[in-house]
């Protein structure tokens, strides 16, 4: 069937049209009249009319990715890197999600971050990035004023990044050291002569977070002790690696020494505590800031990063073995494999004889534990088989010590960790992190099994995918590389990652630089998996030939336009009821968010401008629901004309006026 659909064009310029629609006797049977007038776009209606339409097509849910870094910033509050925490960005992007039916936002990973190292998947789990902190929030009596309005001021003027495409993480870095610094030294001065305040908001606000950061300190001060001390001497001996300091110091906690971890305590009481009440400060930022899209019914999703950052490995490394990285193994792509430097987790210390979780499956159950109670969206795993069958070397991917660290029975190091395949219960060995650490601790946080997205991309070992599919868990389908139809009710669909390119890139790529066969085959798949499943060859086959690449005459903007709302309409008729789309993909961009292995100051930082709204096309969007509602069976096609119809004239209204909403169309959706 491809090959003849690739390799003829049975219409031309002279295919019968009618052979996409219905027979005029059945055009005559089903003809209705639309209620609905194309003339002006009515928001309050679609807001109404993409989560009815998400219900009918499977309760599909609907969710953007961005991370925080990314979020927008109204002019004037920009201090160079986004927070999706900030009231900025609440006030820019919250009701944008609420009208065009998103119930979630996949975040980045939230924790702290080296300090010139923008990535997210490199950071400490346990303490949260300070970068999300609403500075603004800082100025007012509320919060108690912490934060010298000059300096907040001076921060926003000075931001080079101000107004560009791009945030720029270095100035974030030093900008919010110079402000944290600030609103310490206001809390200590303030707390401590709180009759001094006239301002009563002030003063409430004042107390309150003194008696909230004693609380703080009572609960989470044992867990943070160790990132504390870390960031405490990065600067002493200044260098934040820890093998870059005496060996007194690498070993500080392995085994713990009291002694010298109280003196450190003691002699920097006050940076010690400052580190606290700064994680403080981003938590009741996040606290602050979900609760707002929670009250929309918005929810976030985590991502808990496959590696351990540098502070979590020096404060447990008994729970790692010592030689070993994890990376990727060396494929068609990466000869040389992947040498990510990624700490291991050692399998001797995963469980205790009883069946107890040693030091390592308590770090990862803590680790997801903490992820799954502040998001209850869900979690994405990264990078699954790292967590099955881990890929592990010691100098480098392709040397002899390199291999899978639980399937490498022939490796004189790696021998001890091997687990015997297609043996018994092999499968079930393979999967006990994932099947007694993982998803016990998601469970335990108030998550189901359904709500985690495990990141299962690239090549996996048939053994860690029959472990992973024996437990049932969803994986992610992105449809650059897969068949939409080819994804399980439990997986998430999206066209894009932020690993990939940008999707309006790929299409371009695809249609020119891979040349003809290539979109052909991609658009006989796209034509399939965006009509009904029962409809003839006939229909598919001139519905193909309208849009191939070799149409006659050329029309490259309207055959890549067509691929790509067949795309989009894929996602919403695949079986997957988890639908993700990233930020440059729904807003039609061509910059690209990362690039894999590379490194620079432009991966990481893309961000959503001010006026993204403005510049957004929701046409895409609206059609590819409603196509995916045409593409169901007669009966639910029938019982939802009106839905469809709605949609349509939405969409062609949009059209009518220029592809954009008009002015006036913002819901008023404060809370």
């Amino acid at each position: 069937m491809l090959v003849r659909a690739i390799g003829t064009n049975l219409y031309k310029n002279n295919y019968n049209a009618d052979v996409l629609n219905f027979t005029a006797a059945q055009k005559n049977q089903h003809k209705h009249t639309s209620a609905y007038a194309t003339n002006s776009f009515d928001a309050k209606r679609l807001s109404e009319d993409i989560p009815e339409a998400l219900k009918v097509l499977g309760d599909k849910k609907m969710e953007l990715i961005i991370h925080n870094a990314s979020a927008p910033s109204i002019d004037g509050k920009d201090v160079g890197i986004g927070s999706l925490y900030s009231k900025s960005t609440r006030d820019a992007l919250v009701p944008f999600l609420k009208k065009y039916g998103f119930s979630g936002i996949q975040l980045d990973p939230e924790g702290m971050r080296p300090r010139h190292d923008a990535s997210p998947y490199v950071s400490n789990s346990f303490v949260y990035n300070p970068l999300i902190i609403d500075l603004e929030d800082l100025t007012t009596p509320q919060e108690g004023a912490l934060l010298d309005k000059n300096v907040y001021k001076s921060i926003v003027r000075l931001n080079p990044a101000r107004s560009k495409q791009h945030g720029d993480y270095n100035h974030a870095r030093d900008s919010f050291d110079l402000a944290l610094t600030n609103i310490w030294k206001n809390f200590k001065n303030k707390s401590s002569n709180v009759d001094s305040i006239h301002n009563p908001v002030e003063k409430d606000a004042v107390i309150k977070l003194g008696d909230d950061f004693d609380k703080y300190l009572d609960e989470y001060g044992e867990m943070l002790e160790p990132y504390a001390i870390y960031s405490i001497l990065s600067e002493v001996y200044g260098n934040d690696y820890y093998k870059n300091w005496p060996q007194e110091m690498q070993d500080l906690y392995n085994p713990k020494n009291n002694s010298l971890i109280n003196r450190i305590k003691s002699e920097y009481a006050d940076e010690f505590h400052k580190f606290i009440f700064t994680d403080m400060l981003a938590s009741k930022a996040r606290e602050k800031g979900t609760k707002e899209f929670n009250d929309l019914q918005i929810k976030t999703i985590g991502d808990n990063p496959v590696a351990f950052s540098n502070q979590e490995v020096w404060a447990h490394q008994d729970a790692f073995l010592k030689d070993y990285k994890m990376g990727c193994p060396p494929d068609n792509e990466n000869p040389n494999g992947q040498a990510w430097g990624f700490a291991v987790l050692n399998p001797a210390k995963l469980f205790n004889p009883d069946g107890s979780y040693g030091a390592a499956g308590k770090l990862l159950y803590d680790k997801c534990l903490k992820l799954a109670k502040d998001n209850q969206g869900g979690i994405r795993l990264d990078h699954i088989v790292g967590l099955i069958d881990p890929f592990v070397y010691k100098n480098s991917p392709v040397d002899y010590t390199s291999g899978r660290l639980f399937s490498s029975e022939h490796n004189p190091d790696l021998k001890q960790f091997a687990i015997p395949r297609n043996r018994g219960n092999s499968d079930a060995r393979f999967g006990a992190i994932l099947e007694k650490i993982v998803i016990p601790a998601c469970e335990d946080g108030g998550l189901t099994k359904d709500d985690i997205i495990c990141e299962n991309l690239g090549s996996m070992p048939d053994h860690a995918r029959r472990a992973f599919d024996r437990l049932g868990l969803g994986g992610m389908i992105v449809t650059q590389y897969h068949n939409g139809m080819s994804a399980k009710p439990q997986d998430t669909i999206m066209i894009g990652s932020h690993d990939t390119k940008p999707f309006k890139t790929y299409v371009k790529d695809l249609y020119g630089y891979w040349g003809k066969d290539d979109f052909n085959h991609a658009l006989w798949t796209a034509v399939e998996n965006s009509m009904p499943r029962s409809t003839n060859h006939d229909k598919k086959q001139a519905k193909f030939d309208l849009y191939r690449f070799d149409t006659n005459p050329h029309q490259p903007d309207v055959n890549k336009d067509a691929f790509s709302r067949m795309k989009f309409t894929e996602l919403f008729t695949s079986p997957a009821q988890r639908v993700q789309i990233f930020w440059t993909d729904l807003l039609g961009m061509e910059q690209r968010y990362n690039t894999p292995g590379t490194s620079g100051g432009n991966n990481w930082s893309l961000r959503l401008s001010s006026d993204f709204e403005k510049n957004f096309d929701p046409t895409m969007l609206i059609e590819a629901l409603s196509e995916a509602l045409k593409a169901q069976d007669e009966k639910t096609v029938r019982e939802n004309q009106d839905l469809i119809d709605s949609l349509d004239a939405n969409a062609q209204a949009l059209k009518n006026q220029g592809s954009k909403p008009s002015a006036g169309t913002r819901l008023n959706l404060k809370v």
